[in-house]
């Protein structure tokens, strides 16, 4: 199939409202600019952890009191690759920093251990009709866990910000209930 110049334009523009979108949160720090191309009921994921939130109110919090309140002060990040459709874009990113603060968002309970990390992210972002939908982003933490020199506990490191019966209606609530089923079949 044909990429007619339209779809490629309009592609584009979604390239720009998720580049828009980092430079707001990350660099300028400003929730509700970022927030400003997201659809009414935006859903984020920090993966495996499943650290983020649903729905505007949420998601602001999180992005305040999680996110921006420990972020570490050098954060950098290094785009591998973008793929990008009329429905989401996926980058495959190398971000790194110095661990000088906990990250709740990504590896919560771990105390700052002032080392050098370098780690892959993969993100994908879901549109809907021209705005992010929902944020998932795929953290190589078994790596990020050997760079630190600690180990990390996914069983007991789950965090939520959404209610069960929010989260239970989500595309990870479905993952949620599989991976507590497994946990009571142990």
């Amino acid at each position: 199939m044909a990429v007619t110049t339209e779809i490629a334009q309009f592609m584009r523009k979604l390239e720009g409202i998720w580049d828009g979108h980092v430079d707001a949160l990350l660099k300028r720090r400003d929730v509700a600019a970022a927030m400003s191309d997201m659809t009414g009921e935006p859903s984020v994921r920090h993966l495996p952890l499943g650290t983020g939130a649903d729905g505007r109110a949420a998601l602001d919090r999180f992005y305040r009191d999680a996110l921006l309140a420990h972020l570490p002060s050098d954060l950098r990040w290094t785009r591998r690759s973008r793929t990008v459709d009329r429905f989401r874009l996926v980058d495959e990113l190398t971000v790194a920093f110095v661990h000088d603060c906990e990250l709740p968002w990504l590896i919560p309970g771990i105390a700052p251990t002032d080392r050098d990390v370098s780690v892959t992210a993969i993100v994908i972002v879901g549109f809907d009709r021209g705005a992010i939908a929902s944020q998932r982003t795929h953290w190589d933490c078994t790596s990020l866990a050997a760079q630190l020199g600690t180990p990390i506990d996914f069983d007991s490191q789950h965090v939520s910000d959404c209610p069960p019966e929010r989260d239970a209606r989500s595309a990870d609530g479905r993952h949620r209930r599989l991976a507590a089923a497994a946990d009571g079949a142990r």
